[in-house]
């Protein structure tokens, strides 16, 4: 198979339609994402202290993030911290560093970082801004690091929250939250949103989305094309992307024009998809355990008719 250099110019493309970078541009607003988006927007406008966004690894979560950071408010000063398996003292240190107060003491003594990082809230404070603390991939943080957020929480005046916090993670963080150790913490959690993969019909509107976003809303993809993607994908807008790339790749090199099955079975070959059967199956349980349900409350309403009846 020979390789096509460039499918862009083959389709006649504007862009790439389907690159892995979280482009806001290319925001599909599926209904979890503007749920997630909006109510997110809407606590952190009110002020609220801690929120959530949990979501399976390639589900969006950081493009709902930067679409959040773009329409921060002036007054709202972001400290962003990315995978972050580092102790409390660790944590203040990349928290100081994004808010441009890098640590001026020697060693990782946690009670001078704890006062520099109070007075730098506080300095914002003075004119009028409030500090928005991101921890994304929170679900690598060691327990006693999310308990020194929890801490860190406390600064406030007696009239207002001087921070927010907002924790990203996969469904693990979930586990972690409900931890003993963090009950105080889960507590003051106002905001939980979670994203999830698409729904087949989902994922055909996402993919139409895509070709018009890049001039070419008459491109289509064959019905057992669709079929295939989505079990290959799981409905993860990231599979999605890495799939829909490498096929635009082989239909070109095949001097195609509409992407067949043949092409979505030859992508996802070629490509390390991981094994994520756990999330159908997830899905799978939950109509499971309803349909469960269903049967047993029509059994236990049959057997009071029986008994009720004369």
């Amino acid at each position: 198979m020979a390789a096509y250099p460039d499918y862009i110019g083959y389709f006649g493309l504007k862009d790439a339609p389907f690159r892995l970078s979280p482009d806001p541009d290319f925001f599909f607003p599926a209904a979890p994402h503007i749920a997630a988006k909006e109510v997110l927007k809407f606590a952190i406008e009110r002020g609220e202290g801690f929120m959530v966004l949990i979501g399976p690894a390639g589900t969006g979560k950081t493009l709902i993030l930067r679409l959040i950071l773009e329409g921060l408010a002036p007054d709202k000063v972001p400290a962003v911290v990315v995978s972050p398996t580092v102790n409390p003292s660790g944590l203040l240190r990349l928290i100081l560093d994004e808010m441009g107060c890098p640590y001026d003491g020697d060693g990782d003594d946690l009670g001078l970082l704890l006062k520099q990082f109070q007075a730098a809230v506080l300095d914002l404070a003075s004119k009028g801004k409030e500090l928005f603390i991101v921890v994304d991939e929170a679900q690598n943080l060691p327990l006693d690091t999310i308990e020194q957020l929890r801490l860190l929480s406390n600064i406030e005046t007696d009239r207002r929250k001087l921070l927010q916090i907002l924790l990203i993670g996969q469904p693990e963080l979930d586990v972690i939250l409900q931890s003993p150790q963090l009950g105080q913490l889960a507590q003051r959690i106002v905001v939980r949103e979670e994203l999830r993969p698409f729904t087949r019909q989902e994922m055909g509107a996402y993919i139409n989305f895509r070709f018009a976003k890049v001039g070419r809303a008459d491109i289509t993809l064959a019905p057992r094309a669709l079929s295939r993607l989505y079990r290959a994908s799981y409905g993860i807008p990231r599979l999605i992307n890495k799939i829909m790339d490498r096929a635009f790749l082989i239909a070109s090199s095949r001097g195609r024009h509409m992407i067949y099955d043949e092409d979505i079975k030859v992508a996802q070959e070629t490509l390390p998809i991981p094994e994520m059967t756990h999330l159908r199956w997830g899905w799978h349980q939950k109509a499971m355990i309803l349909a469960s349900g269903c049967f047993l409350l029509m059994m236990f309403i049959w057997t009071i008719f029986k008994v009720i009846r004369p």
